[in-house]
Formats: structure tokens, C-alpha cells, sequence
């Protein structure tokens, strides 16, 4: 028996309304966090040059994209087309892995996911029929094929408004980064700091695989970036790969772009005995790759990750150990906006 027979509320509606659908690229909406005309963050060069098949899957996956637009309908539609409708997680519901938030004039509306196994992920939305600001934050650990936009007849699919800061923030990092594990797709830090800056975001997190790969470096120092969150860390395997690779990356880019703002963060404080000895070397190792930055002149902050979780309950902020919730985000969104304001004041 499945949960919508025992409470209607966990039901998705229906459509009754008569909608003419349309592909994004035939309107004016817009797409940032991903490269124009594809759904990829990476392109095909940097893939090429890292070589690994799991690294470019993940490239494929749209954490930090943001369908944008205005429209006048009073009714949306919405249907957007999974790229591996079979990819599940045993860790993460599928509304923040595979489903799409949607904000009102910034304001939060809708949550749509696909059934298991399912490949499109369809919902509506009533509004008011004036002009409005429509923001869809897509799937955190899959990929889209194709988007369609439903709007009643004589209506308007329309460029967005720009946001108050003109260049992206940019992020890089592990699992984390990506999104793993938020609830929704909107919750995931680097989507709570950007709402909250009204900047576009540029999330480079990747599962597992962020390894402080050169080629990503130099991409990244051929970006317009108001600034950088470096979250390198967690996915080097031992901390000789971290002091190997961690200012090397970072020394990359700031030579190309010295100019650039960057926050240096340390992953979130280990509970665990076993872990705290090398925790204690992997920050040791992070906090040197700042100062040598510092002496050289470059902007460059750190956030400690012990403090993310902050104080108070800190064994609700994750899943598993180690992949914040929304709470967890939502604390590490706080602590990164507020190191971001200080120093880019």
C-alpha cells in the first residue's frame, strides 16, 4: 500500500487546466549554474583533460541551476524531463536529489518530484495573472534532458529581473557542496547564501570528486566571480593528498584572478575519536594554505569548520555523520553569508 492511499495529502495533483507547453529554449527564461545551451556545469575540455567517468557524470548533475523567468499566467505549468530517473539515494528524499523547488517574487511556492523510477516531474502552480518573478531550483544529484513551461493562452514567458549582485558566487567543493543531503533543492547552502545575497550562483561541488583537480582551477580563474567559497577538503584521501593539492588550486586561480575574494572553509568538525587526529592536521594543513595566500597580498578569509554546526543540537545538523540536513545547511549558510558581507563589504 503506498502513503498516498493511506493520507491524500502526500498526493499530487492533477492537472484540469489547458495549458500550451513550450521548451525553455524557445522562450526567454534563462538558466544560470549551468553552460549555455546544455545542462552541463563543466565543458566537455575539462572533462576531457580530468578523465573520470564519475566525474563527469556528476558534471551532468544540476546542483546549483536556476531556471529563471517572469510571466503573466495565472496558471503555471511546469514539466521537467529526468536524466537518470532510476538514481535514487538511500539518504536523501528524492524532492531534494530529483525534484525542483519554485519561488514567487522570492518567496517560496511549490516542491514537484517524480514518482520512483519515473522519468518526468510535472506540477502547476496558481497565480494571480499579473507579472511575476518565477525562480526553479533544479535536481541537487540528477540531470535534465529537456524543460517545458505551461502557460494559459495570450500569456508571457519573460527575461528575469537581474539580481542585485552582478557576478556569480562561485563554489567548490565535496558532497556538500553539491547538496547532499538537503531535503529540497532550494536548501542546500549555496543555494540559501545566494537567495539571501540575490546573487547567481556557480555551484562546483561534486560527489565524492572534489579533488582539487588543476583544470577546474583554471576554469574557474577564467569566470566573472564576486567571489570564491573554496570547500576543498573532505574528498582528498589523506592529508598528504590534501597538502599536495589544497594551495596548489587555490594558487592557481588567485595568480590568473588576484583580485578575487575567496573564503578558505574547513570541513565540518568530526564527532568521531578515530578522526580527530587527522582532522586536526587537515585544518593545520587548510589554515597554511590562507596565510601563505595572505603574505602574498591575495584576499583570502577561513572558516573553521567546527564551527558550521554551531553549538546548540549540533547531532541534528546531519544525516549520516557527515551530510548536513536543512538544518545543517542552514547553519553553514549563516556562517558563510556572514564571513562573505565582512569581507566583501
Amino acid at each position: 500500500m503506498k502513503i498516498e492511499d493511506l493520507d491524500s495529502n502526500f498526493k499530487q495533483v492533477q492537472s484540469e487546466a489547458s495549458l500550451t507547453y513550450l521548451k525553455i529554449t524557445d522562450t526567454e527564461a534563462e538558466i544560470e549554474g549551468v553552460l549555455p545551451n546544455t545542462w552541463k556545469r563543466l565543458p566537455d575540455a575539462v572533462l576531457k583533460e580530468i578523465d573520470r567517468p564519475e566525474f563527469t557524470a556528476l558534471a551532468h548533475h544540476t546542483s546549483g541551476a536556476v531556471l529563471r523567468f517572469q510571466t503573466d499566467t495565472n496558471i503555471l505549468g511546469l514539466c521537467m524531463e529526468l536524466l537518470e530517473p532510476d538514481f535514487m539515494m538511500s539518504h536523501m528524499p528524492l524532492t531534494g536529489s530529483a525534484g525542483m523547488d519554485v519561488f514567487v517574487n522570492g518567496s517560496y511556492a511549490a516542491t514537484f518530484r517524480a514518482e520512483p523510477g519515473e522519468r518526468a516531474v510535472k506540477g502547476e502552480i496558481p497565480l494571480s495573472g499579473e507579472k511575476v518573478e518565477i525562480d526553479v531550483y533544479l535536481p541537487l544529484y540528477n540531470g535534465v534532458r529537456e524543460f517545458y513551461l505551461g502557460v494559459k493562452e495570450n500569456a508571457c514567458i519573460g527575461k528575469p529581473l537581474e539580481h542585485k549582485i552582478k557576478e556569480p558566487v562561485i563554489f567548490y567543493g565535496s558532497s556538500i557542496t553539491q547538496g547532499g543531503c538537503a531535503s529540497r533543492t532550494s536548501n542546500a547552502y549555496p543555494a540559501l547564501v545566494t537567495r539571501w545575497m540575490d546573487a547567481e550562483m556557480y555551484c562546483l561541488g561534486f560527489s565524492g570528486n572534489a579533488r582539487g583537480d588543476l583544470p577546474i582551477a583554471r576554469y574557474i580563474s577564467e569566470l566573472p566571480a564576486k567571489c570564491l567559497v573554496y570547500d576543498y577538503d573532505y574528498n582528498a584521501p589523506d592529508a598528504a593528498f590534501l597538502k599536495a593539492t589544497h594551495e596548489p588550486f587555490l594558487e592557481c586561480i588567485l595568480s590568473r584572478k588576484p583580485k578575487l575574494p575567496v573564503l578558505v572553509m574547513s570541513r565540518p568538525n568530526p564527532e568521531f575519536k578515530s578522526e580527530e587526529m587527522q582532522g586536526r592536521e587537515r585544518k593545520q594543513i587548510i589554515q597554511g594554505t590562507v596565510l601563505k595566500c595572505r603574505e602574498k597580498g591575495f584576499q583570502v578569509n577561513f572558516l573553521d569548520g567546527a564551527e558550521l554546526f554551531g553549538e546548540e543540537s549540533r547531532e541534528c545538523c546531519t544525516v549520516d555523520g557527515i551530510h548536513p540536513n536543512d538544518l545543517g545547511f542552514y547553519r553553514i549558510a549563516r556562517k558563510v553569508v556572514e564571513k562573505i558581507h565582512a569581507f566583501i563589504s
